[in-house]
C-alpha cells in the first residue's frame, strides 16, 4: 500500500507540474504576440521539456539512490544521446543571443517554430537521460574493471 501511495502522490505531483507548465506556456506564448519579444517563450520552450525528463527519470534514481556502491556517470549513453538532444534545444536561443543561426542553415527554424514537439520530444528524451547516466557501480564491477 506504501508503494501504491508513494506512485499516485508522484503522478500527482507530475501533473501538477505539467499543468503549472501548462499555463505558464500559454502566458508566455500571449505576452510574446503582444510585446514581440520571443525570447522568454524560447527559453521556457527550450527548458520545459527537460525538466519534465528529468522528473521521468526520478523514480529510477530514487532506486539507485538505495543501491550499494560508488557513483559514476554513464558516459557512452551521456555523450551520444544527451548533448545532441540538449543542443537541438537551446539551438533556438543560442541563435537569438548571438544573431546567427547555429545548428540550422535551412529552413530548419520554420520546422522547430511551425511544430515544436520536436522540442518536446527532444527535452523529454535529454532530462530523462541526464538523470539516468547517473549510475552506481557495485564493489565486484569495480575489481574486474580495474
Amino acid at each position: 500500500m506504501k508503494r501504491f501511495l508513494s506512485y499516485l502522490l508522484y503522478t500527482v505531483f507530475v501533473g501538477v507540474i505539467m499543468y503549472w507548465g501548462f499555463i505558464l506556456g500559454q502566458n508566455l506564448r500571449i505576452q510574446a504576440g503582444r510585446t514581440f519579444h520571443p525570447f522568454p517563450l524560447y527559453v521556457f520552450m527550450a527548458l520545459y521539456p527537460i525538466v519534465i525528463g528529468m522528473i521521468l527519470g526520478v523514480p529510477g534514481l530514487l532506486q539507485r539512490i538505495h543501491q550499494e556502491g560508488k557513483w559514476r556517470i554513464d558516459w557512452q549513453m551521456l555523450l551520444p544521446v544527451c548533448i545532441p538532444t540538449f543542443l537541438y534545444n537551446i539551438n533556438l536561443v543560442l541563435s537569438l543571443l548571438i544573431h546567427k543561426p547555429l545548428l540550422f542553415k535551412y529552413d530548419w527554424y520554420k520546422f522547430i517554430l511551425s511544430d515544436p514537439r520536436s522540442l518536446d520530444i527532444c527535452g523529454i528524451v535529454c532530462g530523462y537521460v541526464l538523470l539516468s547516466s547517473l549510475i552506481r557501480t557495485t564493489l565486484n564491477k569495480e575489481t574486474d574493471e580495474v
